[in-house]
């Protein structure tokens, strides 16, 4: 099935109930599918077609949705962007994957324009604010009663999303139209989600989590998104409040927020019924003080980009363990493997493997590492954990040297590409630190031929990464830790 069938179902079957709530105006499910429709019939005309690579590159706002389903129902291929990304880190997706087609808004609107040149498969550019060489997204429109989804298996490419590891280029996961069936479908019986759910989405829709959890799975069940731009912590509470949400969906640093808010006993949580956490771990204390100031029990999960979204999490039927991310989810094997593969003792540390209907189908031209990451049908994760007696997980480490900075994954080695670029620095490490804010802050170990400020290195990542990637705490030294062979040592720079 095209996933894109889930909006015209809930259209047919709930057309006047609200789908997507933003700025106080609200469009209805049979609103949202006739729009879809309509772009959807509109992008044919542009030539863009089955199997068609087309990125999607905009903040949270009901055309988003629009044009995710737009893409889905004709059968491209959607390749999500963060629009806060800079030039080189679009390049690099768009040419990697192959992207024919790109949908941009005002936010990354200025970072394109500049790389457009850059592109070598990209053959159209639609943008949200009308500007010249680029197509107008008011103008994509056919008629709505000549369109229907074009018929997908379940192994059929849906989107590739580009995650990265320590080493190499960001690689691109495929994920299928089957995997986001099966888990929208797994996830909303999970969160016994329902039309009278509203749920409240400050997650970037670009990022897996946002996008299964905050509109697919809604979607599906008929609930009403109520869809945030930005994360301004007082805001968040007062819209919580105010339209009496039922299902927030966040990462720590969002709680952490939260419980440091002098406004947060000014606001009623009653309606409350679900805190999801996702992207890191959650520390106990500001899981306990939520409970304490908003009366509701956070749920964490764990999960990848390569597992479409979620690998564990907690139902509401089983008992919450502070710094656990809960079980397995129906369906999904899991195992702890020693570096042989061998299964550990319950209670052991090894690396966390899985199989399931959520396995992505692998990474996108990249087949040595999709054999190395998928062995036998088992996703290896290169994350360490345990599981206790009766079956719940614990993330004990990450076998890469990810870091998770408020959510968002940045990748050491991206980061000191980066810093190596710049003119006076010699040699860098990029290593993760303790963070009572963001979790992780991003720090840099640098050695330089002049000398340098802080300023200077910080001012210097700005103009080449998201703001997220770039490291807030520079440390200078005359010399890096090295191994006997010349390789950088990491774990004398990183602080406990």
């Amino acid at each position: 099935m095209n996933i894109s069938q889930i909006l015209l179902n809930t259209a047919n079957e709930l057309p006047t109930h609200p789908a997507i709530v933003f700025r106080n105006a609200s469009l209805s499910y049979q609103e949202l599918a006739e729009l879809v429709k309509e772009k959807a019939a509109g992008l044919k005309k542009y030539g863009l077609q089955n199997g068609s690579h087309v990125a999607l590159m905009m903040a949270n706002k009901p055309e988003y949705a629009i044009a995710y389903f737009s893409l889905l129902a004709i059968g491209a291929t959607v390749v999500p962007i963060n629009p806060t990304f800079k030039s080189s880190e679009i390049v690099y997706i768009l040419n990697d994957a192959e992207v024919e087609a790109l949908i941009v808004d005002e936010v990354g609107l200025a970072e394109v324009q500049k790389s457009a040149s850059q592109f070598s498969t990209v053959k159209q550019i639609f943008s949200l604010p009308s500007v010249d060489r680029f197509i107008h997204w008011e103008a994509v429109n056919g008629h709505s009663a000549d369109f229907w989804p074009e018929p997908k298996t379940s192994n059929d490419d849906a989107q590739i999303i580009y995650t990265s590891g320590t080493t190499g280029k960001p690689k691109g996961a495929i994920i299928t139209h089957g995997n986001l069936e099966w888990m929208s479908q797994t996830s909303a019986e999970i969160l016994a989600l329902t039309k009278e759910d509203r749920v409240l989405v400050v997650l970037p829709l670009f990022h897996a989590y946002a996008k299964l959890q905050g509109l697919l799975q809604c979607v599906l069940k008929g609930s009403t998104i109520y869809l945030e731009e930005r994360f301004i912590p007082d805001v968040i509470l007062q819209r919580i409040a105010e339209n009496r949400i039922t299902v927030f969906l966040g990462v720590p640093t969002m709680y952490t927020m939260f419980v440091h808010s002098p406004r947060i006993k000014e606001f009623d949580f009653s309606s409350l019924r679900i805190a999801g956490s996702g992207g890191a771990s959650l520390p106990v204390e500001i899981l306990e003080k939520v409970k304490t100031e908003m009366g509701v029990e956070i749920g964490e999960g764990y999960g990848q980009t390569e597992s479409t979204v979620m690998i564990s999490c907690f139902p509401d039927e089983i008992t919450k363990k502070p710094g656990s991310v809960g079980v397995p989810l129906p369906g999904i094997d899991l195992k702890i493997v020693d570096p042989s593969g061998k299964e550990v003792p319950v209670g052991e540390v090894g690396e966390i493997i899985f199989k399931g209907l959520n396995t992505m189908k692998g990474y996108y031209k990249k087949t040595e590492e999709t054999n190395e990451t998928i062995k036998d049908g088992w996703l290896y994760t290169g994350d360490l954990g345990r599981q206790d007696e009766e079956g719940y997980l614990y993330i004990v480490d990450r076998k890469k040297d990810m870091i998770i900075r408020g959510g968002y994954n940045v990748y050491p080695r991206e980061v000191e590409e980066v810093l190596y670029t710049h003119p006076e620095i010699v040699e860098c490490a990029v290593v993760g630190e303790s963070d009572p804010v963001f979790g992780e802050e991003v720090a840099a170990y640098v050695v330089t031929r002049t000398e340098q400020t802080p300023e200077d290195i910080v001012a210097y990542c700005k103009q080449q990464l998201a703001h997220y990637k770039v490291p807030r705490r520079i440390y200078f030294l005359t010399e890096l830790p090295k191994t006997t062979t010349g390789k950088i040592l990491k774990t004398p720079l990183r602080k406990k």
